[in-house]
């Protein structure tokens, strides 16, 4: 048993040698000697700058360099080499290249001036992209720099140096960069997957939400029907969860006017929401026209623990509705909405706080 533990441990050590000389092969050697080896060996220098307390550094070191795959790819192209920010020759590196955050990674010529620049941790595959990009002179940070000083890139180079810009961790003059991109898009730009990021952020009611309604089919076809479909979840979700959550400040006119306006959108964009989100219309409808039998309906559709994947946020928005519910008319029996919370509390017997969070909803129904 003692030879088998000790075979195995070694087994084990072995592995872990050989992956780590399989990765990339960091050089102890001064700055000034490393320039001097990459002028020798035809390459280019790959500084490491991290620091001891720095977390993403080390994952860096730990999980990214050590692998197979980054030694095929940093070994044959650079002298590489890495240096603690706060430590001996790397205080000066430190000032000499304006390092403010780490990691931060450098691609420099055999003369000492820097070609590009990454900063940050990523994966791999990630990582070794926007590396890539700084081996080839078109996309790397200093020839873009050089080109946007003569004002002369046009919008595939903006876009490629904004990229480049925020992968470098420079992020306000990546701010100025996007604002002039911008500038120079037309509709047709604006419709094509490369420019999709300026567009999934704004929410409902935004004029870029209105492009993508006006422009669905569009969209779908360049972008990707899947992303779409997420990007238009997930905006009437929350506009609606909003004025639901309104309650009793709600205004009926309101109400009624974004029912119209969400329903006129689906029509014109022929979209077929998902059974929540269809649901979830129909109540607003319901409190619109104070359809209390409505209501309770779908309150008894939508708080089905399958259907609801946030299924806890969802509870709190829809029991809100419950305001706009008056057993007076005689439409609807009390009995039934208790039913609902009886069956809330069997999906959430093992939570006290959320059980006493009930209460209030349906005082009014006892």
């Amino acid at each position: 048993m003692m030879k088998f533990r000790l075979l195995l441990f070694v087994m084990m050590f072995t592995g872990v040698v050989t992956n780590a000389q399989e990765g990339v092969k960091f050089e102890d050697l001064t700055f000034k000697e490393a320039l001097a080896k990459a002028k020798a060996e035809n390459k280019l220098v790959f500084m490491d700058c991290y620091t001891s307390w720095c977390g993403p550094c080390k994952k860096m070191l730990n999980t990214v360099f050590v692998q197979k795959e980054a030694g095929d790819f940093f070994n044959p192209r650079f002298v590489n080499i890495k240096y603690d920010m706060e430590k001996g020759e790397g205080i000066e590196l430190a000032k000499q290249f304006n390092v403010k955050s780490f990691p931060t990674f450098f691609i420099i010529r055999p003369d000492g001036s820097i070609q590009h620049k990454v900063g940050g941790a990523g994966s791999l595959n990630s990582f070794l992209g926007w590396v890539e990009r700084g081996l080839h002179e078109e996309t790397s940070l200093d020839f873009l720099n050089k080109q946007y000083e003569k004002g002369t890139m046009n919008k595939r180079q903006l876009l490629d140096y904004y990229w480049v810009l925020l992968c470098a961790g420079e992020k306000e003059k990546s701010k100025v960069v996007l604002e002039v991109l911008k500038g120079k898009l037309d509709d047709h730009d604006r419709l094509q997957a490369d420019y999709w990021f300026l567009t999934e952020g704004q929410p409902y009611g935004s004029s870029g939400f209105n492009f993508v309604t006006t422009h669905y089919s569009e969209f779908k076809r360049n972008v990707g029907e899947e992303k779409i479909h997420d990007y238009l979840l997930k905006n009437f979700h929350k506009v609606l969860d909003n004025e639901f959550e309104r309650k009793g400040g709600a205004d009926k006119k309101a109400m009624k006017n974004l029912f119209n306006q969400i329903s006129k959108e689906w029509s014109s964009m022929d979209w077929v929401p998902d059974a929540r989100l269809q649901n979830k219309l129909k109540l607003l409808g319901a409190c619109v026209a104070e359809d209390s039998k409505q209501i309770v309906s779908c309150l008894e559709f939508g708080l089905d623990k399958q259907l609801v994947p946030k299924w806890n946020y969802d509870l709190w928005v829809m029991l809100s509705t419950l305001d706009f519910v008056n057993v007076k008319e005689g439409k609807v029996d009390s009995k039934r909405i208790l039913a609902l919370k009886t069956r809330i509390q069997g999906y959430f017997a093992n939570s006290p706080s959320i059980l006493k969070r009930l209460d209030p909803y349906f005082e009014k129904f006892n």
